[in-house]
């Protein structure tokens, strides 16, 4: 069983089906996860009675089902089973329990989760010390880092730590001539400390799945880390304020803040966008245009109305059919996912035009 945490996933999207897609919401008032365990038994049985493929029923069979798992803190699960492999995201959004055995994944409902943001590393940074906290859309987890990792300006600078080291000392032992000289070794300590943290994280996390970085610091701090730094995941999206001595509520609050303003810009700026582009690049509940747009790779975003089915699925050839119980909004998205397209599922009221489904065609 292996957890992603990208979205899209080209393991995901080059898996072959059958698929069995479960959705599992967790309740995380439960004082016992037994609770869990006994729903997901239930969705695995609920499953097993409709598949027919020997492998498949091994995959759903073998599943961990244990409190640990359960006890992990998830919100929510996504399971993703074929013959070959068993996937599994955590779910922050809103989930209804669910299971479906078709020759697609059904991702509808994981979407959500990483339309607007990805998972991201959120960096805790102060000129002394530093922390690293795992996020997904507002909600950390603090992230255990070795004991050799720089997590203070004493153990990344060691021998080479300038503070302190050449003062201009003269009359009673440690005073100190000269206030420009200890401000420059302050800077030296700051700035060498700044790279040593910032190639770390870069090596060790930012680079290996390309995630995003998120820097909390003083607008001081930013100015100068920013300004030495290499990593390329590094965004513009930033908390200005000192970490200092905050709990690992006091950052949640903050983060929950940026992360909530960053939702309403960028599905402003989505919604924005679609009633600028002119009639001939925009399709509403055109459905059979739609089928053969996103077979084409035409479509470059497209908006889903959330819970809506229109069942339905499209052929090789693009062509629409009405045959089966498949869902056609689902398979429409995992289309434009697959050729590089946007796929945003949103509220009725959310919706542009209010229609179940839209979408702006490449020009």
């Amino acid at each position: 069983m292996k957890q992603l945490s990208k979205f899209p996933s080209q393991e995901l999207l080059s898996a072959k089906g059958p698929f069995v897609t479960i959705y599992q919401s967790v309740d995380p008032s439960q004082l016992s996860m037994d609770a869990e365990q006994i729903k997901f038994k239930n969705l695995i049985k609920k499953a097993v009675e409709q598949v027919d493929d020997d492998k498949l029923r091994h995959q759903l069979e073998s599943i961990p089902n244990d409190k640990q798992f359960w006890a992990e803190g998830h919100k929510g699960v996504a399971f993703f089973v074929t013959p070959q492999d068993v996937f599994y995201y955590e779910v922050s959004s809103k989930l209804n329990d669910f299971v479906s055995v078709a020759e697609r994944p059904n991702i509808l409902p994981l979407i959500e989760d990483f339309q607007y943001i990805e998972n991201y590393h959120l960096l805790c940074l102060t000129n002394r010390d530093m922390k690293l906290y795992a996020g997904k859309l507002d909600t950390i987890e603090r992230i255990a880092l070795p004991e050799d990792a720089p997590t203070t300006l004493t153990i990344a600078l060691g021998d080479e730590l300038t503070r302190g080291k050449q003062l201009n000392v003269g009359g009673p032992a440690g005073t100190v001539h000269g206030v420009n000289e200890k401000s420059d070794e302050l800077d030296i300590d700051q700035e060498n400390y700044f790279r040593i943290v910032d190639k770390y994280v870069m090596e060790h996390y930012s680079n290996p799945d390309k995630t995003p970085l998120v820097l909390f610091a003083l607008t001081e701090n930013q100015a100068v880390f920013r300004n030495l730094s290499k990593n390329t995941c590094l965004r513009d999206e930033r908390i200005e304020s000192s970490p200092t001595s905050l709990t690992d509520n006091d950052i949640t609050k903050e983060v929950s803040q940026l992360i909530n303003k960053v939702l309403r810009t960028r599905h402003s700026e989505v919604l924005s966008r679609y009633e600028e582009t002119t009639p001939q690049y925009k399709l509403g509940d055109q459905y059979q245009d739609l089928a053969t747009a996103s077979l084409e790779g035409r479509i470059e975003v497209l908006f889903l109305e959330k819970d809506s089915q229109v069942t339905g699925t499209i052929d090789e050839d693009g062509q629409l059919g009405f045959e089966g119980d498949e869902n056609f909004f689902n398979q429409l998205a995992l289309n434009v996912t697959r050729t590089n397209g946007k796929v945003y599922v949103l509220d009725r009221a959310q919706m542009p035009g209010l229609k179940d489904v839209a979408a702006i065609l490449r020009y």
